[in-house]
């Protein structure tokens, strides 16, 4: 079906082989959608997609039911409106996110709902579609394609489409949807052994006009590569902001570009080529007649696994801006500021780039604002994301994916303590109490994921003499370092029946020996000097009796020589700190002999006995 609400906007006559890439408008505001300015609200899925492995490659048959669920439960985030806006505006399913007709049909129905609000959009990625497929596609009711560009003899048999499919629904409840090819293939859909990827021949741009100001809006999606890609020697998105400017100058003005969706199924989103065309986008030297200064770019990309946690690929959905008004934030829950930290280097440092830390299967949920409602001057600084937060799918019960905020520190906390590596037992697996330290690692882990973020912050803090001189999303092999201190610590406690009771209110954690309480701190640093300076200097916070387990780099055993020049012999035993002796209630043990005796215990009672002797 070709709607009358589309305008082709022809970027250059040249052919290029048999193609030429356009931009095809669709006006909304003819179908009555009008989005606001000023405040956005946007829903973002990223699920983890696992595909057949050749081509089309589209999602695994095993997998294709929670790939269906993944979508109901994006929308049913959509619906509860987490933000707080009234509506969400932007549903985004990332590249080959929804499972062929299947994965549309879903969404369509969903949309036709009563309780699905109207003037909203939803845009998804769709998998690998032969090409019965996508004509069959085009076929369903108030479906548009580009019958010219895209026309269906164009595609060959052995050839596939992956496209990606933009929905509105109108304010009289009617659903429409649009289908746009990918234009340019990827290296893994280029090199392939039986069929071939169908290359895409425009791009649809929808404008409109904003709800509550009489100024124009539009937006555009690319997939993936074609962000990078480029046809006849130009970037993909160089010929959508030629289109755009051809149609201004029609008129003789100037034409925003207020939303760019890249939908992506990439393992490596921050790749130089991938960050490297940002600044060329934004260059208002360029195309000047497309106003880009308040431009947002939205990433969208799949997980990097199943389920919340640290990834080395996919991943990392992010907003980009231009520092026109908005602010740099210091260490906001959900998301950070790109930057070496998350983007492994500085290329956009001119810009603002709210990158979401969670880069395993969720759903993020934020508010975009649009700098040209801000007021000029320092009064109107903001930050360019408001209201982030991290939703599950599939009811997964995860501190990473709250339904709410979730702190840089819980975010990175929690990632270490997924790691099997930090397990006691992993480091000594042949000894009598392997068994029992298992069982105590796990306890101490989740004892730890239950903590609120000021208590892990303090955890952390404790444990490493360098944490408080930067953010958690600086944090690296130091405090990584000091947690495995910590888990191990604790573990050996346990086991020698001192379970612990973490808080890290003054401390780290409490354990009982008999009846009387000990606060316990495990820290780590280069000498038992620096790592006693660093718990003298949290001594003010702290009461009663303490406990430091501490550790050299050298895992060397606790000297009495190391012991501070404030420390004197009480007149008799202290279980209180004494304001003229600091440390008189602190008792050192250094992590060495803590680690030997739990070496040496033939059963947990053994453990505990020498345990006993050093807490004394």
């Amino acid at each position: 079906m070709t709607l009358t609400n589309t305008k082709r906007v022809k970027i250059i006559s040249k052919q290029v082989g048999d193609c030429m890439v356009e931009v095809v408008e669709v006006d909304l505001s003819l179908l009555g959608v009008r989005l606001p300015r000023g405040e956005v609200a946007m829903v973002v899925a990223q699920p983890h997609v696992v595909f057949v492995h050749q081509e089309p490659f589209t999602w695994a048959p095993a997998e294709r039911q929670r790939a269906l669920q993944c979508i109901d439960d994006t929308l049913a985030v959509s619906r509860g409106r987490p933000h707080g806006a009234e509506k969400t505006h932007f549903t985004v399913f990332p590249e080959c996110a929804l499972p062929g007709l299947e994965g549309v049909d879903r969404i369509t129905t969903a949309m036709q709902a009563v309780d699905w609000p109207t003037e909203t959009i939803v845009i998804g990625g769709v998998d690998g579609l032969t090409k019965a497929q996508f004509t069959e596609l085009v076929q369903r009711p108030n479906t548009t394609y580009d019958a010219v560009g895209n026309h269906l003899d164009r595609v060959q048999e052995h050839q596939w489409v992956n496209c990606v499919v933009t929905w509105a629904k109108l304010p009289t409840g009617d659903v429409h949807s649009w289908v746009q090819p990918k234009l340019s293939p990827a290296w893994v859909e280029l090199n392939v052994e039986y069929l071939s990827m169908y290359q895409g021949r425009s791009i649809y741009v929808f404008k409109g006009v904003h709800s509550n100001a009489d100024a124009p809006y539009q937006f555009a999606t690319l997939l993936c590569f074609d962000w990078i890609g480029s046809t006849d020697a130009r970037r993909i998105w160089e010929w959508l902001l030629e289109g755009i400017g051809i149609r201004a100058a029609q008129f003789g003005g100037m034409l925003p570009l207020t939303w760019l969706f890249i939908a992506q199924c990439n393992p490596a989103p921050s790749h130089a080529s991938f960050m490297g065309q940002v600044a060329p986008f934004f260059d208002p030297a360029q195309f000047p007649r497309v106003t880009r200064d308040e431009t947002c770019l939205v990433m969208a990309n799949v997980a990097g696994k199943d389920s919340p946690g640290k990834a080395e690929k996919f991943g990392q959905s992010a907003v980009i801006v231009t520092q026109n008004r908005f602010s740099r934030p210091g260490c906001m829950p959900t998301y950070g500021n790109g930057g070496a930290a998350q983007r492994g280097g500085d290329f956009l440092e001119n810009f603002r780039d709210a990158v979401f830390r969670e880069r395993g299967a969720c759903i993020h949920s934020f508010v975009v604002i649009h700098p040209s409602t801000l007021p000029p001057g320092s009064a109107g600084r903001r930050f360019a994301m408001r209201e982030p937060t991290v939703h599950p799918f599939n009811g997964v019960d995860d501190p990473r994916a709250p339904g709410g905020a979730v702190p840089a520190v819980v975010k990175w906390v929690n990632d270490q303590l997924d790691e099997p590596s930090k397990s006691l037992a992993a480091k000594y697996m042949h000894l009598p109490l392997t068994a029992a330290a298992v069982a105590a690692h796990q306890r101490t882990v989740d004892e730890l994921r239950t903590l609120a973020a000021t208590a892990l912050s303090n955890t952390v803090k404790f444990a490493c003499l360098t944490a408080g001189n930067g953010t958690p999303d600086e944090w690296n092999a130091g405090e990584d370092h000091a947690v495995r201190h910590l888990l191990h610590t604790f573990s050996i406690l346990d086991v020698g029946q001192y379970p612990a009771t973490f808080h890290g209110n003054g401390a780290q954690a409490t354990i009982m020996k008999g009846e009387a309480s000990l606060e316990v701190i495990a820290v780590m640093g280069a000498s038992h000097e620096d790592c006693d300076k660093h718990v003298l200097d949290s001594l003010p916070a702290h009461k009663g009796q303490l406990i430091v387990v501490s550790r050299d780099e050298d895992n060397n055993p606790w000297d009495k020589r190391f012991t501070s020049i404030y420390d004197q012999v009480p007149d008799e035993a202290s279980t209180e700190v004494k304001i003229t002796q600091p440390t008189s209630a602190i008792i050192r043990v250094g992590y060495r002999e803590v680690l030997d005796a739990y070496q040496s215990a033939a059963n947990e009672n053994e453990l505990m006995k020498a345990l006993d002797a050093k807490l004394s």
